[in-house]
C-alpha cells in the first residue's frame, strides 16, 4: 500500500480487498497491533460493516488485539531493565579491564571468596536474548567479587 497509511486509506484498501475475495459481508473480526491508524481503521470499517448488517454478531468481536505484538511490548519492556543491569556490568568490566593493578586486584579477590570460573570478565557485543541472559547469569554470580574488590 502507498502512502499514507491514514485509517481512512487502510479502510478503503481492507474493504476493497474484502469485496475482491467476497467475503466482505462473511466478517467476524480482526486482528490488529495497537498503532492508532489500525484503532482508527477498526472504528470506520466496523461503522461502515454494520451499517450493511454484514457483522456476525454485530461486531461484538470485531476488534481482537494481536497477542504477538501485546506479548513483544511486554518483552521490550523487560529488556529494558536488563539493558540497565547490563550497561552498568559493562561499565564495571571495562573499568576493572582498564588497569593491570586492578585485575590483580580482581584475581586477589576471586582467590580470596573461593569462585573458580574461567568466564572471567568479558564485555559482550550485540546480544540475542539468549546471550543476554548468560552474560547477566554469569556477571551474577561475578557479584560477590566485585562487593570484595570495592
Amino acid at each position: 500500500m502507498i502512502p499514507p497509511h491514514t485509517g481512512v486509506e487502510l479502510v478503503a484498501t481492507i474493504y476493497d480487498c474484502l469485496k475482491d475475495w467476497g467475503i466482505d459481508r462473511k466478517v467476524f473480526s480482526i486482528t490488529l497491533d495497537n498503532a492508532t491508524n489500525n484503532n482508527r481503521m477498526q472504528t470506520i470499517l466496523k461503522g461502515h460493516l454494520g451499517l450493511q448488517k454484514s457483522l456476525l454478531c454485530d461486531g461484538e468481536f470485531f476488534h481482537v488485539r494481536c497477542s504477538a505484538h501485546i506479548l513483544n511490548l511486554i518483552v521490550q519492556e523487560g529488556l529494558k531493565v536488563a539493558n540497565d543491569a547490563l550497561f552498568r556490568i559493562r561499565e564495571s568490566v571495562k573499568y576493572v579491564k582498564g588497569s593491570d593493578g586492578r585485575i590483580r586486584k580482581l584475581e586477589q579477590c576471586v582467590k580470596q571468596v573461593g569462585f573458580s570460573t574461567n568466564l572471567g570478565l568479558r564485555l559482550d557485543v550485540t546480544l540475542d536474548g539468549t546471550q543476554r541472559t548468560w552474560c547477566l547469569r554469569v556477571h551474577y554470580n561475578m557479584k560477590k567479587f566485585f562487593l570484595v574488590y570495592s
